[in-house]
C-alpha cells in the first residue's frame, strides 16, 4: 500500500468510527490467536496502515541513528518535543488538554494553600486568642484604697463592661458598627462596598469593631495598606466572635484603643480629659471621647475643640439615627461647649510621685525574678500609705514651704535690693559655681575656649541669671509618718516637685542631723544607769589631741541660773554642753579632757544609733557624732525615734504589704520584719518623757519644740526633738505619739544654700516643726481618720522622781556600761 493510501486509511481511521472499531476488533482477534502484533514489513501491510505508519516510524529513527554513527561531527538526533510535528503528522486529543488544565488548576491550589499557610503564619495563636496581651499599667495603691501612682509604657487601665457608661457603647456602636450585634466579625455590606467607595474616590475600611479590635490586639497583623493585611484583619475577626462575647469584644475594644492625649482605654482617657471614671460620662462627654477614635490629633479636644465639637455632633448624629438618642435631646446637647478638667497623663493619678518611686524600685526585683514587667502586666501593688495622711501631709508641706521660701528671701535681701543680695555679697564665689552647673555653660565651650570668657557671656544674659538665681536658691523639704508598733509608712512626700527634683528627701538624701542625733547619746548614758535628773554643769569643756589640737564645741549661750542642770533640761534645751559633759561618762573615763579618751563614748553612741534603726547610713565614731555630724536620712532617723514609741522593739519601715496580679490574685505579701529588743521598756520611756520636755519644758526654762502647744495648740501627748546644723543647712523635727512618728526636713537642695548666721527663721523649730504641727492639725480635723489620742504608757514599777535626798550618783555600776536592773 502506498503512502496515499496509508494517508487515506489513517484519515479514515481517525474520522470513521466504524472504521476504526473494525481495525481494533482485528488487532484484538489476532491477539487471540497468539499472532504477534508486528512481524515485518510484509505481515504489518496485511494488518492495515496502523502498523505500517508505526514501523515506517521506526526505521526513520534507525536511518537516523545509523547516519549519526557514520559521521562522528555530526550532532546526536534531538528527541521528539511533545506539541511539535517531528516530521509525523501527530494530533493533540481531549486528554491532553485535559491532563493540561488538571496540571494548572494543580499548581493553582498549591500556591492558593501555600499563600493561606503564609497568612496563617501572621495570625495570632490559640493561646493568645483566648489571652489577649494588651500593655496595661500597675497601679500603687493606698491601704484605703486611692491610687498613688502608675507605671506604665501605655497609660491604660483596665475597665469591666459594667463600669463603662452605656453612653459610651452607644456612641461606638452608632458610630463604628452599627450591625454589631448582628453580624459574625465582618459586616458584608460594608465590605461588599469597598470597592464602590474606592472607585468613587471616597475609600473606606469597612472594619467591624472586631476587625479593629483584632488590629489592636495583635499587633503582628500590621497595620499597612494591603490585601494580605485585610485578610489577616478579617480571619482574626471571626476567630474573636467565636472566642468572645459581644460584651467582651465591646469591653476589651474600649479598653485597648488610644484617645487622645496618649491615653490608652476609656477610663485612663475619662480620667485624663474630665476627671471623672468612665462609668460618669455623659452624652457629650461620650461622644467627644468617640469622636477622637477618627484621628486623635485632628480631633483632639484639649487642642482642636472647635474641630472636636463638630466630630462630637456628628457622633451624636449617628446616635440619632440609629435611635440611640432621641432628637431633642440632641438639640440640647450639640450647642454645649466642650468642658474638660485636663490633666496630664503623667499626673494623672500620680499625686505620689516620690512614694511611687520608691516602691518602684522595692517591687522592681522581685518583678524580674518572677517574671513579672512593671510597666506592661497590670499589676497592683498595695502599700500601707494612707491616702488621707497623704493628702493632708502634702497640703501641710505646700503651704508651710511657700511662706518659709518668701521669709527666705526676705532675710537675704536688703530693703529695696535685688533678689538675694545680701546671699550673694556674702558668698560670691556660689553664684558662679551655680552657673557651671548648668548645660548652657557646658555647651558654652563650644564658642568660647576659656571659663572666664563663657561666664562673662552668660553673665551678660539677665534672664538666664535670673533663672539661675530663682532655681538654685529654692528651699526643699521631706516629710514621712510611720505607725510605731507596726513599722507601716502612713505618709511620705519626698520633695516639692517631682517634675524639677527626682532626688527624694526622704530615703536618698542624706543630710547632718545636728540636734535631732543628741537622743541617741542620752540613751547610751540612760541604758547605762544614769536617770533624767542627773546633773551636769552648763558650762563647756575642751578636749585636747595628742597633736595638740583642740576640740571645743559650746552653747552660743550660755543659760542663766544654776550651774549644775538635769540631764531632763539638757536634753529639752538642747544644750550642746551637757550632751559634750556625758562624753567621758559614757566613756568610762570620768573627769578626763584627752580626746583619745573619749573615742570609746563616739563607738557606744554609733552602736546605739545602728540598734535603734540607724542602718543604712554609715557612722563613723568621732566622738563629734554626739552633736549629729553624722549624715543621714529622714526615713532612718524617723525609723529609729519609732523604736522608742515601740517600747524599745526597732521594726524596719514596711512600704508594701502585698502584690495582685490585674486578676486580683495574690502574688505575694510582705510583713513588718521584728527586730531584737534595742533598748529596754525602762529605757525607751525614759527618753520619751524626756523628750516630752522638748515640747513642754520645765520649771522656769521652756523646750525648743514649744511652739507645737503654742502656735498649732496641739495638746495630747506628744514628745519630739528640734534640730539645726551650722548655718541651717539642715533642720529638723520629728515627733512621737504612741500610733504614729512624724519626721520632717528642710533645707537647701544644695548645701550652699542655708539661713544667715544666728537667723531668727532658720532653726528646725521654726521650719521643719511648723510641717508637723500643721499635718497633725489637718489630720485631727479629718473626722473619717479617727485619730488617736491615746497617752504614752509607763511601764509597771519605773519610778522618775529623784529619791528624796536627791542623791545624783550613777545607779549603774563603776563601769559605766552596766544596764539598770529594774
Amino acid at each position: 500500500m502506498n503512502d496515499d493510501t496509508n494517508k487515506h486509511d489513517m484519515d479514515r481511521y481517525f474520522n470513521d468510527p466504524e472504521y476504526r472499531r473494525k481495525i481494533l476488533e482485528e488487532r484484538r482477534s489476532d491477539s487471540e490467536k497468539g499472532k504477534p502484533a508486528v512481524e515485518d514489513d510484509s505481515s504489518a501491510s496485511s494488518r492495515g496502515f496502523l502498523n505500517r505508519a508505526l514501523l515506517k516510524q521506526r526505521e526513520n529513527r534507525k536511518k537516523k541513528t545509523a547516519t549519526y554513527a557514520v559521521s562522528s561531527s555530526a550532532p546526536p538526533p534531538s528527541p521528539p518535543r511533545p506539541g511539535k510535528n517531528n516530521g509525523d503528522d501527530i494530533r493533540i486529543g481531549w486528554g491532553d488538554l485535559f491532563n493540561g488544565f488538571g496540571i494548572l488548576l494543580l499548581i493553582m491550589l498549591l500556591l492558593g494553600g501555600a499563600y493561606v499557610v503564609y497568612l496563617f503564619q501572621g495570625l495570632p495563636s490559640i493561646q493568645e486568642l483566648e489571652n489577649p496581651k494588651n500593655d496595661i499599667a500597675s497601679f500603687v495603691m493606698s491601704r484605703d484604697g486611692v491610687e498613688l501612682d502608675k507605671y506604665f509604657t501605655e497609660n491604660r487601665t483596665y475597665v469591666t463592661y459594667e463600669n463603662i457608661s452605656p453612653h459610651v457603647i452607644d456612641a461606638l456602636v452608632a458610630t463604628e458598627d452599627h450591625r454589631f450585634y448582628s453580624h459574625w466579625g465582618i459586616d458584608m455590606y460594608r465590605t461588599l462596598a469597598i470597592p464602590y467607595h474606592v472607585l468613587s474616590g471616597n475609600p473606606q475600611g469597612g472594619s467591624t469593631i472586631s476587625q479593629q479590635l483584632a488590629r489592636n490586639l495583635y499587633r503582628n497583623i500590621g497595620r499597612e495598606v494591603s490585601v494580605r493585611r485585610k485578610l489577616r484583619e478579617i480571619i482574626t475577626a471571626i476567630q474573636i466572635e467565636k472566642n468572645y462575647t459581644k460584651r467582651e469584644i465591646i469591653e476589651m475594644y474600649l479598653n485597648t484603643v488610644e484617645f487622645s492625649n496618649s491615653s490608652f482605654g476609656i477610663e485612663t482617657a475619662a480620667l485624663t480629659h474630665f476627671n471623672k471614671p468612665a462609668s460618669q460620662l455623659t452624652v457629650p462627654e461620650a461622644a467627644t471621647m468617640i469622636g477622637t477614635l477618627k484621628a486623635v490629633y485632628a480631633y483632639n479636644p484639649r487642642i482642636r475643640e472647635d474641630r472636636s465639637t463638630f466630630r462630637r455632633n456628628v457622633v451624636m448624629s449617628q446616635m440619632v439615627k440609629r435611635n440611640l438618642l432621641s432628637p431633642d435631646e440632641y438639640e440640647n446637647y450639640r450647642n454645649e461647649p466642650i468642658v474638660l478638667e485636663y490633666n496630664p497623663p503623667f499626673k494623672t493619678g500620680r499625686q505620689s510621685r516620690y512614694f511611687g518611686e520608691y516602691v518602684r524600685q522595692q517591687a522592681q526585683n522581685w518583678a524580674q525574678e518572677n517574671g513579672y514587667d512593671l510597666y506592661t502586666d497590670g499589676l497592683v501593688i498595695h502599700t500601707t500609705i494612707d491616702s488621707r495622711m497623704q493628702f493632708h501631709a502634702q497640703q501641710a508641706m505646700e503651704e508651710q514651704l511657700k511662706e518659709l521660701q518668701e521669709r527666705f528671701v526676705a532675710e537675704w535681701t536688703s530693703a529695696g535690693g535685688e533678689y538675694m543680695d545680701k546671699y550673694w555679697d556674702e558668698y560670691p564665689d556660689y553664684l558662679d559655681s551655680f552657673i557651671e552647673e548648668t548645660d548652657e555653660y557646658k555647651n558654652g565651650f563650644f564658642g568660647y575656649k576659656t571659663r572666664n570668657e563663657v561666664l562673662d557671656s552668660l553673665n551678660l544674659d539677665e534672664a538666664f541669671i535670673d533663672s539661675v538665681k530663682l532655681a538654685r536658691t529654692r528651699l526643699e523639704a521631706g516629710f514621712v509618718a510611720i505607725e510605731p508598733t507596726s513599722g507601716n509608712i502612713m505618709a511620705w512626700i519626698g520633695g516639692s516637685d517631682y517634675s524639677q527634683i527626682q532626688r527624694d528627701n526622704v530615703y536618698q538624701s542624706r543630710r547632718q542631723t545636728g540636734s535631732t542625733f543628741k537622743p541617741f547619746v542620752y540613751s547610751v548614758a540612760i541604758d547605762n544607769g544614769y536617770r533624767p535628773y542627773h546633773r551636769f554643769s552648763k558650762y563647756p569643756v575642751s578636749f585636747y589631741a595628742n597633736n595638740g589640737d583642740v576640740w571645743a564645741p559650746r552653747d552660743p549661750v550660755v543659760p542663766s541660773g544654776p550651774e549644775m542642770i538635769p540631764l531632763s533640761q539638757g536634753l529639752g534645751r538642747s544644750l550642746n554642753n551637757i550632751t559634750v559633759r556625758l562624753l567621758p561618762e559614757l566613756a568610762g573615763a570620768h573627769g578626763t579632757n584627752r580626746q583619745e579618751d573619749l573615742r570609746e563614748a563616739g563607738v557606744r553612741i554609733s552602736e546605739m544609733a545602728k540598734n535603734l534603726g540607724i542602718n543604712k547610713s554609715p557612722l563613723h565614731t568621732n566622738p563629734a557624732i554626739a552633736l549629729g555630724t553624722a549624715e543621714v536620712t529622714l526615713l532612718e532617723m524617723t525609723s529609729a525615734y519609732s523604736t522608742f514609741a515601740n517600747k524599745g522593739v526597732h521594726i524596719e519601715p514596711l512600704a508594701i504589704t502585698r502584690i495582685e496580679d490585674k486578676e486580683g490574685n495574690v502574688l505575694v505579701e510582705y510583713h513588718s520584719e521584728l527586730q531584737q529588743e534595742a533598748v529596754s521598756p525602762e529605757t525607751a520611756y525614759i527618753m520619751i518623757d524626756m523628750m516630752r520636755g522638748v515640747i513642754r519644758g520645765g520649771p522656769g526654762w521652756m523646750g525648743t519644740g514649744v511652739r507645737i502647744a503654742n502656735q498649732f495648740n496641739i495638746r495630747q501627748d506628744i514628745a519630739g526633738k528640734t534640730g539645726t546644723t551650722n548655718n541651717s543647712s539642715d533642720n529638723w523635727f520629728i515627733a512621737m505619739m504612741p500610733h504614729l512618728v512624724i519626721g520632717s526636713w528642710v533645707g537647701g537642695e544644695d548645701y550652699r544654700v542655708r539661713f544667715p548666721e544666728n537667723t531668727y527663721w532658720g532653726q528646725g523649730a521654726r521650719t521643719a516643726l511648723p510641717i508637723v504641727g500643721s499635718f497633725i492639725n489637718k489630720s485631727t480635723s479629718d473626722s473619717t481618720l479617727n485619730w488617736s489620742y491615746d497617752a504614752f504608757e509607763q511601764p509597771q514599777g519605773l519610778i522618775l522622781e529623784p529619791p528624796p535626798d536627791e542623791e545624783i550618783r550613777r545607779t549603774g555600776d563603776d563601769s559605766g556600761n552596766g544596764r539598770i536592773s529594774w
